[in-house]
């Protein structure tokens, strides 16, 4: 595996323990008292699913597509560009979410926006380097060729 594919993977991963445990510590009560605990939810919910959920799914069609249609990615360079978006943007998010949860200045919650658009701009990015990757002519298939026989002297 290419290591911006095992990027992805192991931010997945990352993604998946954070969520669960978050998980885990909201179903127990044992976080302090939010201002507004719905941003805490939001704060899981974004972690789960654009971490572990998206970022597997990024991972993997990384991985398999280009293999599957028989072509090279199309850019590599750009699925590493892809990857450091979208952990820069995660991470934005959720830390952004959980600060504004337990603060009482409200403009705090617009930290989320940037960091919310730069994540999407890769998955944007993840479309089209995938729609190049598949796109075009496919390789001329390998012609299938009888063996001869070899000639028998008797």
């Amino acid at each position: 595996m290419s290591p911006t594919v095992i990027g992805f993977i192991k931010t997945s991963l990352l993604s998946l323990a954070t969520g669960v445990t978050l998980g885990v510590l909201m179903a127990l009560h044992v976080l302090p008292r939010a201002e507004v605990p719905q941003y805490i939810t939001s704060a899981h919910t974004h972690i789960n699913l654009l971490g572990a959920v998206m970022m597997l799914i990024f991972g993997v069609g990384y991985h398999i597509l280009p293999r599957f249609s028989g072509r090279p990615l199309h850019n590599e360079g750009a699925s590493t560009v892809q990857l450091w978006m979208n952990i820069i943007g995660l991470v934005g998010m959720f830390v952004s979410l959980l600060i504004a949860a337990y603060s009482t200045a409200d403009l705090l919650r617009y930290a989320v926006a940037p960091f919310g658009a730069l994540y999407a701009l890769g998955g944007v990015l993840f479309a089209w380097n995938m729609w190049m990757t598949i796109s075009g002519a496919l390789p001329a298939p390998t012609p299938v060729v009888p063996a001869k026989r070899p000639l028998v002297k008797e």
